[in-house]
């Protein structure tokens, strides 16, 4: 399988660099500049993209460097049902559960949320060895 259908890539700028992290701001105006709802929706309509802290890697970034962030596909899909499926899913199920038991509605849709608020605090929790997963690579740019 080709190397770059298996990954996601995503052009970055380096904002602050430490000896343990690296700060990027995430480069969004391409991938937004032909959706019509950019004008409405929070990660299109601004000149800035979405910052996030990774750990620097000692290769040697600078201030204002463009890189490359490559995450593996799978990761990215595991990430998105953590975030989402499961919760659907944990949703669904309690309500259908707590109806067969005959739960008064109003029970079983505070329960359904406690279990939710439950699932949430437990990948809280257990982030690290989620992270571990979801690691994302930093490519340097080459210069021409």
């Amino acid at each position: 399988m080709n190397r770059y259908r298996s990954t996601i890539r995503q052009t970055a700028t380096v904002v602050r660099v430490s000896d343990s992290e690296l700060e990027v701001e995430v480069c969004r105006a391409e991938a937004c500049a032909g959706c019509k709802a950019r004008r409405v929706c929070s990660e299109g309509g601004t000149a800035g993209g979405r910052r996030m802290t990774l750990v620097n890697d000692g290769q040697g970034y600078r201030t204002g460097e463009q890189i490359t962030l490559v995450m593996r596909r799978a990761a990215g899909l595991r990430a998105v049902a953590v975030a989402y499926l499961v919760p659907v899913f944990l949703i669904i199920g309690a309500l259908l559960v707590f109806q067969a038991l005959g739960t008064e509605e109003t029970a079983a849709a505070l329960a359904t949320l406690g279990l939710l608020g439950l699932y949430f605090l437990a990948v809280r929790l257990l982030r690290g060895g989620i992270d571990r997963r979801l690691t994302i690579e930093i490519e340097k740019e080459t210069e021409q």
